[in-house]
């Protein structure tokens, strides 16, 4: 925990002394915006002669960057992002306490420390990238589906898809619950928004789309280092090629949570554990993005728990917080350090899901109550 916080307070410090690159980037492309240039140097536009930003941000995302920068001082920009990375940092933080609590206050406070610990915050921070944001409006997102309320738990994912890597997996999230009405306002959301920004900077849909899949570059990868450039470089795949592959992958696993009714033998914590180990290795991201994995280590440090410390729980958490938790930059340097990081949440996830369709009858019925110790005559 004191690591975790003093690696935060670090990558503040370079974002105050240094500049955080990436965040000056948004703001440029968000000025652009704001004057009604669509900033993308493949949609040339008459009437613009000054140099434009280049975005790789989805439609939708330009006018989110209004929360921030829309008070027109960079520098107050800054502090929200890092006030609302923050508080994001505090609601995953309550989620660990409360899931591993049951096992007592030393495995609580353990759950606290997950998130703040894992290493690449400090270049969320550092470079000012919205992660840690992301992972806290999914984490409020799964919040508001087990309270049963679906329209915030929509509006909390479509707000969490200004970094879609992170976000589209966990759409799944409602499909697994049949909250159709959530996901619809969701997506209807993120519409109106990239409809917004085209009829604000007078860009059609079509001029977009013919300028290039821009947008879609989030999700190309070509750093053969990081979880999706592993099988991408292997098998000799077009990154272009390999993202359709992924949405497709990404559909089929709908398809089946639609036929198959899973809400008895998956529960939301497992699944989002599972969700986000299908993010980081089927779509692009950054070590900066690491924090996508917190619904998995969390989930199988709550395991390890419950199941009594078996081997091979034990063997892959201590695997997976290997990838998490050392410094970030041992996965450009060592190629051992990048295969363990892609097949390690590979190697969780089976787990979890074995648990739920092969594992014996008492871990399945531990399972369906969420992880909590069943009451007495609880079947």
């Amino acid at each position: 925990m004191l690591g975790g916080f003093a690696y935060l307070g670090k990558g503040l410090h370079v974002a105050w002394q240094a500049g955080d690159s990436d965040f000056q980037h948004r703001a440029r492309e968000y000025a652009d915006f704001e004057r009604q240039v669509y900033p993308n140097v493949r949609l040339p536009q008459a009437d613009y002669t000054m140099p434009k930003a280049h975005t790789v941000y989805p439609p939708y995302a330009l006018p989110m960057f209004a929360v921030f920068f829309g008070t027109g001082n960079f520098e107050t920009a800054r502090a929200l992002l890092q006030i609302l990375s923050l508080a994001a940092l505090l609601a995953m933080m309550h989620q660990g306490t409360r899931i591993l609590g049951e096992h007592g206050w030393q495995a609580g406070f353990l759950g606290a420390a997950l998130a703040v610990a894992i290493s690449g915050n400090y270049s969320a921070f550092a470079l000012g990238q919205f992660s840690i944001v992301v992972m806290g409006l999914i984490t409020l997102q799964m919040h508001m589906l087990q309270r049963d309320k679906p329209g915030l738990a929509g509006i909390c994912w479509a707000f969490a898809m200004i970094k879609p890597q992170i976000a589209l997996p966990f759409a799944l999230l409602f499909i697994l619950r049949r909250q159709w009405r959530g996901l619809g306002l969701g997506l209807g959301l993120l519409a109106a928004l990239s409809l917004g920004a085209f009829w604000w900077t007078g860009v059609s849909a079509t001029d977009f789309g013919e300028a290039g899949p821009t947008a879609g570059k989030l999700l190309f990868v070509r750093d053969a280092n990081y979880s999706a450039g592993v099988w991408i470089s292997a098998l000799g795949i077009n990154p272009r090629a390999a993202t359709f592959i992924s949405l497709i992958l990404l559909a089929g696993i709908a398809l089946l949570l639609i036929l198959f009714d899973l809400r008895k033998r998956l529960n939301l914590s497992d699944a989002a554990g599972v969700l986000s180990m299908l993010g980081f290795v089927l779509f692009y991201h950054r070590v900066y993005d690491n924090m996508m994995l917190f619904p998995l280590i969390l989930a199988m440090v709550s395991r390890t728990f419950r199941n009594g410390w078996r081997i091979q729980d034990l063997g892959t958490t201590g695997v997976l917080a290997l990838t998490l938790y050392l410094h970030p930059g041992l996965a450009e340097r060592s190629d051992i350090f990048s295969a363990l990081t892609f097949f390690a949440p590979i190697a969780a996830a089976f787990l979890i899901l074995r648990n739920c369709f092969g594992g014996k009858v008492v871990e399945r019925a531990c399972v369906r109550t969420g992880g909590r110790r069943k009451k007495r005559g609880e079947p």
